[in-house]
């Protein structure tokens, strides 16, 4: 039988028998709740009904106080709704009820004689013998009454009581004999899976870890007529073809290794001979300006002006991708990086590279993280420059690197991340998903001129370090750029994430 017919019929025998268990335990337990509530409304009788009012005539009885008449009253109606609640479906049970509710009007009509005996004059000796004669006989009834039906209402207590615990005892036993059905089933679906899926699946699982380690003459040989059988099959074929393209593999890997070092060495040659022209040109354009730069008007002048430009920026272009491929291809050594360290000898070359611009950076102490230091600082280097790049335009550039927590976009999980922020001139985030492509810039190269393969590349170490990197901005408020790491360890004293806006003297 298949698995999944296996399954089908298994489900289904399991789900008719949950429906019968579940029917008959519902039930019993309606009929366990009905007794229970038969019970209650008995003791209720009894308890807050019958004895209630027995004392309440005694009082009255004794001191003919006008509260007790009134209470006696209010006791026999609440009384009366009790006895009219028709739940008591046994013969017995119904028989007490009716008794109950004759003897309960009686008492009503015996009560209210003795109330209007009370009321009526007595001016005469003879009268009042007689009164107190008809009062003592209203007083003995209404307490024989009351005494019936306190005993008529106790025998309906132990009746109700008794069908109670009995039906209690059915649902009880009932659920352990559901139990050992349920027991039952499991056990046989236990032992089925277990004889012809979970075996299987043990073997497949060997084969798979002698496959892992390299152990490619290891064949299951299950004769099972399921799935898993068929599975087996397809898998002892597979391991002898897999066998055979191992060896064709290895060959393509050596000749891949080789390919890689060839592209290597033409992707130097390349760049080497591509640096040769171009220094040539900015070389000789240079000459020409200073050696005949007094012939030349304005516009021929701005024109080798923009020759020069343009090979310079060809020479920063071919380096930045040079570097893209570096860190796309070279080997990642971890080892524990200062980044607050390194984030300062980054801040002191820009500030001489930037002289003429005036910057603040604010770099957290205690910052470390397990990763590449060469390529960490490739990273940083493009975003804390990019960050002064941007903030040119204010009178004071504020660059700030620390750490803060965050939400990771498209995950909803926060947590404590790296960060570089600026109050630079920001940038819009509709157009966010480019931010990180090569060649792509946010603003034109005339007001912030550079390549766009920084960004790229720090995109490119967080990735090969296992971690992410991402932005916030918005247009003339600055920009933070978050990045995490694996294995990223963060100080304990870490500022909370800066409030970056553009410069007020700017502004």
């Amino acid at each position: 039988m298949q698995i999944k017919t296996q399954q089908y019929v298994s489900t289904l025998v399991a789900a008719m028998a949950i429906m019968v268990i579940t029917a008959t335990l519902f039930y019993s337990m309606v009929q366990a709740d009905k007794a229970i509530i038969r019970s209650n409304l008995a003791s209720s009788i009894v308890a807050g009904g019958i004895s209630r009012l027995r004392l309440v005539a005694f009082e009255y009885i004794v001191n003919r106080p006008e509260r007790a008449k009134v209470q006696w009253l209010q006791r026999h109606a609440s009384l009366t709704k009790l006895l009219n609640q028709d739940i008591f479906p046994e013969p017995d049970e119904k028989a007490l009820i009716i008794d109950l509710k004759e003897n309960h009007q009686y008492m009503k009509e015996t009560f209210d004689a003795l109330v209007a005996l009370d009321a009526q004059p007595k001016n005469s000796l003879q009268a009042r013998m007689l009164g107190q004669e008809v009062e003592q006989r209203l007083v003995t009834q209404v307490m024989m009454m009351t005494q019936d039906s306190v005993t008529k209402g106790a025998r309906l207590v132990r009746l109700t009581d008794s069908r109670s615990l009995e039906a209690q005892r059915r649902t009880t036993w009932l659920v352990m004999m559901l139990a050992g059905v349920i027991g039952l089933i499991i056990a046989v679906n236990f032992f089925t899976a277990k004889r012809r899926i979970l075996m299987p699946i043990e073997i497949l699982k060997r084969g798979a870890k002698a496959f892992a380690s390299g152990e490619f003459q290891f064949r299951t040989d299950l004769k099972i007529n399921n799935e898993l059988g068929e599975l087996s099959q397809t898998f002892d074929q597979m391991a002898a073809r897999l066998a055979q393209t191992m060896a064709a593999l290895e060959h393509k890997s050596a000749s891949l290794q080789e390919a890689n070092k060839e592209l290597e060495s033409f992707s130097y040659s390349v760049s080497h001979d591509l640096r040769a022209p171009l220094r040539g040109i900015d070389g000789w354009s240079l000459a020409l300006l200073e050696d005949y730069g007094a012939q030349l008007d304005q516009t021929a002048r701005d024109y080798i002006d923009r020759i020069r430009f343009d090979t310079q920026r060809m020479g920063g272009l071919i380096d930045d991708m040079l570097q893209l491929a570096r860190v796309t291809r070279s080997e990642l050594k971890r080892e524990s990086v200062d980044l607050t360290a390194l984030a300062n000898e980054i801040c002191e070359r820009i500030k001489k590279a930037r002289s003429g611009q005036t910057i603040a950076f604010n770099i957290a102490p205690g910052l470390r993280a397990d990763g590449d230091a060469r390529l960490l600082e490739i990273a940083l280097t493009n975003l804390l420059d990019n960050a002064c790049k941007f903030s040119s335009t204010r009178n004071i550039a504020h660059v700030v690197f620390g750490t803060t927590v965050a939400e990771e976009p498209g995950t909803g999980v926060s947590g404590e991340v790296f960060f570089v922020g600026d109050n630079g001139v920001g940038f819009d985030m509709a157009h966010t998903q480019r931010l990180f492509g090569a060649f792509q810039r946010m603003h034109a190269a005339s007001q912030f001129p550079g390549t766009g393969i920084g960004l790229a590349t720090v995109q490119r170490v967080m990735l090969r370090h296992g971690g992410r990197v991402w932005a916030s901005s918005r247009v003339d408020q600055g920009a933070i750029f978050y990045f995490k790491l694996t294995s990223t360890r963060l100080p304990v004293d870490a500022p909370p994430s800066p409030a970056l806006t553009a410069d007020k003297d700017a502004a």
